[in-house]
């Protein structure tokens, strides 16, 4: 049994007319398969790059799972012929899920934290241009009447 992360990115309409349906479609898919399902949550709804099969919103799904890999292959097969699946990702990961979930959590952490102290940085490097008072309020150049 190797672990796994899927994206699974689903049909807005028939998301919308039953989630809790759809969800157990795909979990029913996984299940089917063997796979022991650790995870499954509803990622985003965002608005396509391009249409697939004519939508242009789609809802992802991100799941992690174990499961034997010579099931993988069906899975994917099952996954393209799936109406209300558009498209699916599956990645097989080098460590088990709660090692994997741990460490990728500490770099979405470390990312932030990196992220936050080069706003910081830009805001104190030297050569920036301060800013502008507002309209009409008194600076120490300006006469107060």
């Amino acid at each position: 049994m190797y672990s796994y992360e899927g994206m699974f990115l689903v049909d807005p309409v028939l998301h919308g007319a039953d989630p809790a349906g759809i969800q157990g479609k795909v979990t029913a898919l996984l299940e089917k398969h063997g796979a022991k399902v650790h995870d499954f949550e509803k990622w985003d709804e965002r608005r396509l790059a391009y249409e697939i099969k004519g939508h242009k919103r789609g809802v992802y799904f991100l799941t992690h799972f174990e499961m034997a890999s010579e099931s993988v292959v069906e899975l994917r097969k099952d996954c393209r012929i799936t109406e209300c699946i558009l498209r699916h990702m599956l990645l097989r990961l080098e460590d088990d899920i709660p090692t994997y979930l741990q460490r990728s959590a500490a770099y979405y952490e470390k990312m932030k934290q990196d992220q936050e102290l080069r706003r910081g940085e830009r805001d104190d490097r030297p050569g920036r241009k301060p800013e502008r008072p507002a309209a009409g309020a008194a600076t120490e150049d300006s006469p107060v009447s």
